[in-house]
């Protein structure tokens, strides 16, 4: 099973909160695992704003950042390309009204270039898993599925 994960879902392996346990299970259960690019950056602004938010220290911040580039290694990352952007801007253009903002475009084009029938998009976004299901893909939201 391949399993595609968006930074709504990732960020909660390397930060505890709610959906955490289930983020954990699928990433030790599962070896081919992927990541965009573009979670790279996404993992580090998400985390900065729980920093300047007061819901991590700066020990623990740093704690995370080093696991996640060690993680980094271990996995299949999609890079930023021209046919992902292009992809990007077909989805955008599908579901706009939908609410489909830009960096989620990106994040739903690598799964999408990606996908087959083994394979699940792994999203803590509603939106985006509301997305994900009109189009008919395979999605495992960790903050409403049952481990």
């Amino acid at each position: 099973m391949i399993l595609y994960f968006d930074t709504s879902a990732l960020i909660k392996a390397f930060h505890k909160e709610k959906g955490s346990e289930k983020v954990v299970e699928l990433l030790e259960k599962n070896q081919q695992i992927w990541v965009s690019e573009l979670t790279k950056i996404e993992f580090k602004s998400a985390l900065y704003c729980r920093f300047n938010n007061k819901q991590i220290s700066k020990e623990n911040l740093s704690i995370a950042f080093k696991h996640f580039e060690n993680f980094l290694n271990t996995i299949n990352i999609t890079p930023l390309s021209s046919l992902l952007i292009s992809e990007a801007e077909q989805l955008f253009s599908k579901f706009h009204s939908y609410g489909l903002r830009t960096l989620d475009a990106l994040q739903l084009a690598g799964f999408v270039l990606l996908y087959n029938k083994e394979s699940y998009f792994v999203s803590a976004d509603g939106k985006l898993c509301s997305i994900a299901n009109k189009m008919d893909l395979n999605i495992i939201n960790p903050l409403t599925s049952k481990s």
